[in-house]
């Protein structure tokens, strides 16, 4: 196993924790606010927050898998929502990730077969 994938599992993990927690802070500011009328949008965020999460489990799943090319894609769509919806840091640990996948794939992909010897005349 390369050892970027170990790199790209923890910061795919500390990015998901950051995303619960951001979820849960927007779950009970949003939950306080609805009495004031003001509770709809943190609750939404938290609800988005909490994708973020259950996302970034499943990107882990995939590199547990040695499915790097699916979990790189997918990382690229969690890494811009979090970069819209999440805090910054969020976008930035999925962004360090992504970039970490060339490395694992280029690693993972075997070489094509050597082609056969010549036949001797």
């Amino acid at each position: 196993m390369h050892p970027s994938v170990d790199t790209i599992k923890s910061l795919t993990n500390a990015a998901g924790i950051l995303s619960l927690i951001l979820a849960i802070l927007l779950g009970i500011t949003g939950f306080i606010g609805i009495p004031l009328g003001i509770g709809a949008l943190p609750l939404v965020l938290a609800v988005i927050n909490y994708l973020i999460y259950a996302n970034c489990k499943e990107i882990m799943k995939l590199v547990d898998l040695s499915r790097y090319r699916e979990a790189k894609e997918k990382t690229l769509i969690w890494m811009l929502v979090g970069f819209i919806f999440g805090w910054i840091l969020v976008g930035i640990l999925l962004l360090i990730a992504f970039l970490k996948y060339d490395e694992v794939i280029k690693y993972s992909e075997t070489p094509p077969p050597p082609p056969p010897p010549p036949v001797p005349l």
